[in-house]
């Protein structure tokens, strides 16, 4: 498996990510983003009003099968429903996102070309817990979506219909903001946020999370 974008958020000051892999996959932190602690080194904090990081516009766009994993800090106070861990598309309706708490009260990876009622869509068994780190990955191979928490895996879905390079050059490629103005911008940390070219076997997403 190729590693696409690897951002540790390990910088101590700046509004730079810088991307680990060398392929130019950098991100910027917007408005109240800024650094704090991570679950090692440092990790990007958000403050749930305005903070959120960008990544190029070409993020996603010639990517089939797929693996994204990162660690997930929600704060204490943050119960909102909709925040986003990533969120890549180009407008509503087009768009592949995770967020820690949908309305049917569970994680959940989606995309859709067409549409939040056309969503394919893998759902965990419950939100992501507040107040301390979690391991999330997302995997697509051929037509199946898997999710795994802290390595084991909590959902699957086959006969998926679309994979990220259908959406094109996602002009709008965010962690920590949805495609929707409504939607409330994620309140916690974000650590470690990786994309691989290739659906990594469950074996590797366990080392991931125990790293």
């Amino acid at each position: 498996m190729q590693l696409h974008t690897w951002l540790s958020f390990d910088e101590s000051s700046g509004t730079t990510a810088a991307g680990a892999t060398g392929n130019g996959h950098t991100g910027t932190l917007v408005g109240g983003a800024s650094r704090t602690a991570g679950k090692s080194g440092n990790a990007v904090l958000l403050d749930g009003s305005s903070g959120y990081v960008s990544l190029p516009n070409d993020i996603v766009g010639d990517v089939s099968d797929f693996t994204i994993a990162t660690r997930v800090f929600r704060n204490s106070n943050s119960t909102k429903q909709w925040e986003r861990v990533f969120d890549f598309g180009t407008r509503t309706g087009h768009y592949m996102m995770l967020t820690p708490d949908s309305s049917g009260g569970t994680v959940r990876f989606s995309i859709t070309l067409n549409g939040s009622h056309n969503e394919s869509q893998v759902n965990g068994n419950a939100p992501l817990p507040s107040g301390q780190w979690t391991h999330v990955a997302v995997t697509l191979s051929g037509t199946t979506l898997t999710l795994y928490i802290n390595g084991s895996q909590t959902g699957q879905t086959t006969g998926v219909a679309f994979a990220p390079w259908h959406l094109g050059p996602s002009a709008q490629s965010w962690i920590g903001r949805s495609q929707y103005a409504a939607d409330p911008y994620f309140n916690g940390a974000i650590d470690e946020f990786r994309i691989y070219r290739g659906a990594l076997p469950p074996d590797q997403i366990a080392t991931l999370a125990q790293g």
